[in-house]
């Protein structure tokens, strides 16, 4: 069968997200966990027998010290120090052993037969140079790890083991020691043990708390469900008892809320459905009056339009006498309006007449104000003939006083002074013959402006003339426009009742209208009653008979 994760249950999702969760734990164990281990317990391994090398190492340094000192020979201090390594052990069974850069053995405790010969030939089981390679460690390095198949003391099986080499370049001694990589195996399996142990119980221990989460979440979200179909059903008294404080308890408090607030929706729904009916019935029996009401309205419109349109034959043949008589005032203006074009054409004609007198008068005063600028600027001139002979006679004094050095001033003065002398003269006759003028000027101007003022008689009588045409006229005209206005306003109010007649009987075809709108209205109320009845039959499906009726809480363990 086909797996279907949707189909799934609750509690199924969350034992297979456990799984999920627990499956990388349990990779994590052989893929990165162990090899972590067994790596770190090489490294401590080789710390370890860096460190043993490290101590034996500085055995050979005392002796050589004491070579230094001169306390022993050479020979003296190798002997005891080689005696000395043969006889030191750490870790209750591991010891060192000693050869020359020349791969020959100097010190081993458990191979005394082979002292002295050379390993160069030596190979272990995996066909290894185990010697040459070693000296060629502490040649390149000084000091170094190195892995190679031993027989352990006591068995004849080649094992696999692993050394730690160190150059004492005084000497030439390599010195060395070594673990067989079974015990490394032994001490892996014991933790692999324990890591396998502490696994299992903390996978126990995560599925015993998923089992027990998991029934904490299932069982509120089953009571949540069993709500919900009850809910659909329509029982709208159901209540959730969740009261918890987490996201499971506050979706039971959301869903409770939400029952409530469609409990009473529906409440709602059902009283507006009562009210709807209720309103139905009375919006059908005003709409049955109404069309009543209407239809009378309608004959009562009928009758109207036939007086009115009496009305406006009446008003059209009123209308027809007012135009002959309109007719008859229009001739009569024609008439007065010819006579007043005529006194029009007159007063034009003397208007023209007396803008020449004005234009006359004008510059008979420009000509006089000229006149006495003339004066004004003789007189300058005659001013300006005094100070002249007075600045010559001056200039004659003081040519006088000069003596012989100021005759030509004198001579220049008195031609300046009689000069001076003339120009006086001449400004005197000019200023009596301008006298003259202007006297002559003035005359003429009163006598412009008398004639002025006989001609501006004569205007007023011609306008006062044409006035009195203009009012025979504008009175002629408006009798004319009066009249017509009359025709106008009988053709209009004529026209006027027959529009409103034909207005009355749109009315009236509108109020029949109006009567079948108002039946198809209450057509439409007694639909909408029909779906209201319908409405309440729907909300009294759910039946809060029984408020917050709680449900019986779910067995643990279902």
């Amino acid at each position: 069968m086909k797996w279907r994760p949707g189909r799934r249950s609750l509690l199924t999702k969350l034992y297979i997200a456990m799984g999920m969760v627990a499956l990388p734990l349990l990779l994590l164990h052989p893929l990165y966990v162990l090899p972590a281990v067994r790596a770190q317990l090489h490294a401590d391994r080789v710390r370890t027998l860096r460190s043993a090398v490290e101590t034996a190492y500085g055995v050979l340094e005392l002796y050589q010290a004491k070579v230094t000192a001169g306390e022993l020979s050479r020979e003296q201090a190798q002997a005891a120090a080689a005696q000395l390594l043969q006889e030191l052990r750490y870790g209750q069974t591991e010891y060192f052993w000693v050869n020359d850069v020349s791969a020959r053995l100097v010190m081993h405790p458990h191979l005394p037969a082979m002292l002295g010969q050379d390993l160069t030939a030596y190979r272990d089981a995996r066909g290894k140079a185990v010697f040459v390679d070693i000296v060629q460690l502490v040649k390149t390095q000084g000091e170094g790890a190195i892995a190679y198949a031993a027989t352990r003391p006591g068995s004849k099986a080649p094992i696999p083991k692993e050394s730690y080499v160190k150059l004492f370049a005084p000497w030439g001694w390599v010195l060395g020691t070594g673990v067989y990589v079974e015990d490394i195996e032994k001490e892996m399996a014991v933790m692999e043990q324990r890591l396998m142990v502490t696994v299992g119980a903390v996978l126990l221990l995560v599925a015993g708390v998923g089992w027990v989460f998991s029934r904490r979440v299932v069982r509120p979200v089953r009571l949540l469900a069993e709500a919900a179909k009850r809910v659909a059903a329509g029982d709208l008294s159901v209540t959730v008892p969740l009261d918890k404080e987490d996201e499971v308890g506050q979706l039971g408090q959301a869903f409770n809320t939400m029952v409530t607030g469609l409990r009473d929706t529906v409440q709602g729904i059902a009283a507006v459905a009562d009210s709807t009916v209720a309103h139905a019935d009375r919006i059908r029996r005003s709409s049955e009056v109404l069309a009543m009401i209407t239809r009378q309205r309608s004959e009562q419109m009928k009758l109207v339009a036939e007086s009115v349109q009496e009305m406006s034959r009446g008003m059209s043949h009123g209308a027809q006498q007012a135009l002959l008589t309109a007719q008859a005032a229009e001739t009569n203006g024609r008439v007065a309006a010819e006579g007043n074009e005529a006194v029009e054409r007159a007063s034009r004609k003397i208007g023209e007449l007396v803008q020449m007198v004005h234009r006359a008068a004008q510059m008979v005063a420009r000509l006089q104000a000229s006149s006495e600028v003339v004066g004004q600027m003789l007189q300058l001139i005659e001013d300006i003939t005094t100070e002249t002979n007075i600045l010559a006679i001056n200039t004659a004094i003081e040519a006088a006083r000069a003596g012989e050095s100021g005759k030509g001033f004198g001579v220049v003065a008195a031609e300046v002074r009689k000069l001076a002398e003339r120009s006086r003269d001449v400004v005197s006759q000019i200023g009596h013959l301008l006298k003259q003028n202007q006297e002559e000027t003035i005359a003429a101007a009163a006598q412009m402006r008398q004639g002025t003022l006989k001609v501006e008689e004569g205007v007023r009588l011609s306008t006062a003339t044409g006035d009195a045409l203009e009012r025979i006229v504008s009175g002629a005209r408006e009798i004319q426009s009066r009249v017509s206005t009359l025709a106008s306003e009988g053709t209009r109010q004529s026209s006027s009742g027959q529009s409103l007649a034909q207005r009355i009987h749109s009315l009236s075809a509108s109020a029949e209208d109006a009567v079948s709108g108002v039946e198809q209205i209450a057509q439409s109320v007694m639909d909408l009653r029909a779906q209201a009845q319908h409405l309440w039959t729907l909300a009294a499906r759910f039946s809060p008979a029984e408020p917050h009726k709680p449900l019986a809480p779910t067995p643990p363990g279902t």
